[in-house]
């Protein structure tokens, strides 16, 4: 189970980075989703609800093969409504996977029964999912602000969601290193 997480960890990791050399992006992302539909095979053993994630992350590996060879924040494509329909609709369909996999995080945090990281998994999940629904949806409108406010949203909401990004990344990390502490033989997941 330990390296379902931390094929969890590197897919997720590997989706949030996005470095381009000319028009190809060195980290791709459906080599992320394919880490994330690997690692949660390997939970999905032992924890049926993770099929719904796995279904979600084989469906993101065809869904992002075009983010191999555009760059999602490029200028000139935010203009364009087809590109930004389909960045928001990836932005979703992102949120409903980390939903999905919290529910596994809360799972196995509960059958090791260590009370700090149900409650720090419960408290992650509230937050996280509160906060980047709002980042999310709020993008809409951004559409009818003048450019100060696009600015201004952007300073307050990046640095927010990267540290969103990096509180989940941590949070797997942390419930992979509990399962390989705490001995896997110890886990059944029913």
């Amino acid at each position: 189970m330990n390296q379902g997480f931390k094929r969890l960890f590197w897919g997720y990791l590997l989706i949030l980075l996005e470095i381009h050399y000319l028009v190809v992006d060195i980290l791709p992302d459906p080599l992320g989703y394919y880490l994330i539909c690997s690692g949660v095979v390997k939970l999905s053993r032992e924890f049926p609800l993770s099929t719904k994630a796995k279904n979600l992350a084989i469906l993101m590996i065809f869904i992002s093969i075009p983010t191999v060879f555009i760059q999602q924040n490029a200028p000139e494509l935010n203009q364009n409504w087809l590109w930004s329909s389909y960045a928001t609709a990836i932005d979703i369909l992102n949120l409903i996977l980390v939903f999905y996999l919290f529910q596994v995080i809360m799972k196995v945090a509960t059958k090791l029964g260590d009370l700090a990281l149900i409650s720090r998994s419960a408290i992650t999940f509230k937050v996280y999912i509160i906060v980047m629904l709002i980042i999310t949806f709020s993008q809409s409108f951004l559409m009818n602000t003048t450019s100060d406010w696009m600015y201004g949203y952007a300073i307050i909401t990046i640095p927010i969601s990267l540290i969103m990004e990096i509180l989940f990344l941590l949070l797997l990390r942390k419930v992979g290193k509990e399962v390989k502490n705490r001995g896997e033989s110890t886990i059944k997941l029913y």
